[in-house]
């Protein structure tokens, strides 16, 4: 009896190492399609600053060459809008680009980057979609998020953007400050 025991108990830890190496690979397959934003050509994290009167361009890249569905918007509590959407070749198939707005979400553009049935042209890894962001006013804030199927509820990614004043409005501020305190 203590040797079945032994011998069930060794299957067992077998199956669930067959389990776990399953979980693993799948898990990796399902974030192989990784979907990040960046902007002016690089990946900001999560927060950037941008000069205030500036336009933006922000880049969706694919890590991958899977066909794909995805949002991105301006969240509803930010300001600033997204305009000028370019379908780069790296997207594949020339797809539908759709302004999309959803009341308590946001605004910004819904896209597909597919492989026609051929296979030409091809999808690539890379910038596949270019947008135009520009901001509001000194001190407003606004973020950016990329939603990608299946999950939709779930960012793929996102960047917080901070509008500062253009570099001659602080040089001016500094120098009326400096003024001020000299007459005093």
């Amino acid at each position: 009896m203590c040797c079945f025991e032994w011998v069930v108990s060794s299957k067992r830890k077998e199956m669930m190492k067959r389990l776990l190496l399953l979980m693993l690979v799948l898990g990796m397959a399902s974030g192989a399609n990784g979907v990040l934003i960046q902007v002016d050509g690089q990946d900001p994290g999560q927060a950037i600053d941008i000069a205030e009167g500036v336009t933006s361009v922000i880049s969706v890249v694919s890590e991958d060459t899977s066909s794909w569905l995805g949002y991105i918007i301006v969240e509803e509590s930010g300001t600033g809008a997204l305009t000028g959407v370019v379908n780069l070749d790296a997207a594949g198939d020339k797809t539908a680009i759709l302004a999309y707005t959803e009341a308590g979400w946001g605004a910004g553009y819904e896209f597909t980057v597919s492989m026609s049935q051929g296979g030409v042209p091809a999808i690539a890894v890379g910038p596949q979609f270019t947008i135009n962001y520009s901001g509001g006013v000194s001190g407003d804030t606004a973020a950016i998020s990329l939603f990608v199927d299946p999950e939709y509820g779930v960012q793929a990614d996102s960047v917080a953007i901070t509008i500062i004043p253009e570099p001659m409005t602080v040089i001016l501020l500094g120098l009326g400050g400096l003024f001020l305190r000299r007459r005093k």
